[in-house]
């Protein structure tokens, strides 16, 4: 039997903790997630100065009798979705930077399928506990080929890194509707014929009885109706609203797509909510 190595540097990883070492099981074997030399200095450049460093390195050890190049391939495989679950449970930007220099399988580019790399700010963790954040990983990764290519979740977890990259409120409203429409569509299409007519309300109900979880909050579908409709946050449906007020209506409507998501994806109980505490104050807004 053989064996091969494989390894990054990735960009933007702040785990729950700062562990020095810590190991995701999935599919494909263990991965190894390794923290760098200069990760105080660099976690501080990301947290306080918002620039982008690397924080951790990701190794993986595997082994083959036939292929040598099937293996690899199976395993490298995962990196996307290792670091698309990592940006969405910490609300950062992580993606690899560099190959390591002993890796068997070298890092030319990036390829359009992962993060882009940019500064986020001190993001939303989804959890302060670092074996937590593991098992939410993992349960990820085993889920990225089954229900999340069902509920579409590469695309979602751009745009949610998108909406929380916003420069306005009305940034994050519209991304925030994007991943809710995706949620819609998909609604749609599982409902089968007759089942939901075209209406968003309508198709969002049926999201939520899919897997027992509240409304979505209607201040929210109020807002994102008053924006699309009427060019304002505050309008005729979401009336005398200031921003703060439009910014928690935000928050309510993103720790909904956490819970949607981690019961689609099966990765158990949502958390405590992460954005409902944040109203989002100070954020700029051009329509109100």
């Amino acid at each position: 039997m053989e064996h091969f190595f494989i390894g990054y540097r990735l960009a933007n990883l702040i785990i729950p903790g700062d562990p020095e070492q810590l190991t995701i099981n999935t599919p494909a074997g263990s991965w190894e997630l390794m923290r760098d030399i200069k990760f105080n200095d660099n976690k501080a450049a990301i947290l306080d100065e918002g620039m982008t460093a690397e924080t951790y390195s990701i190794e993986f050890t595997g082994n083959y009798t036939v292929s040598r190049a099937a293996a690899m391939d199976a395993a490298a495989d995962e990196l996307i979705p290792l670091c698309l679950a990592a940006s969405y449970l910490t609300a950062l930007s992580v993606a690899p930077k560099r190959s390591l220099p002993s890796s068997q399988a070298l890092l030319v580019t990036v390829g359009p399928h992962f993060p882009r790399p940019r500064s986020m700010g001190s993001g939303f963790p989804i959890t302060d506990d670092t074996i937590e954040f593991a098992g939410f990983l993992e349960a990820f990764v085993r889920a990225y080929s089954g229900p999340g290519a069902v509920e579409k979740v590469r695309l979602v977890a751009h745009h949610f890194l998108d909406a929380l990259a916003f420069w306005s409120l009305e940034d994050l409203v519209l991304s925030t509707t994007t991943i809710l429409e995706i949620i819609a569509a998909t609604a749609k299409s599982l409902a089968g014929p007759g089942t939901v007519t075209s209406k968003f309300e309508q198709r969002m109900a049926f999201a939520a009885t899919r897997f027992n979880l509240p409304p979505l909050p209607s201040d929210f579908r109020n807002m994102r109706n008053d924006l699309v409709h009427e060019g304002t946050l505050s309008g005729t449906r979401f009336t005398g609203k200031d921003a703060t007020a439009c910014g928690v209506a935000a928050a309510e409507a993103l720790d909904w797509i956490d819970q949607y998501f981690f019961s689609a994806l099966q990765l158990g109980s949502a958390p405590s909510p992460r954005f409902a505490r944040e109203s989002f104050r100070g954020v700029n807004s051009f329509s109100l």
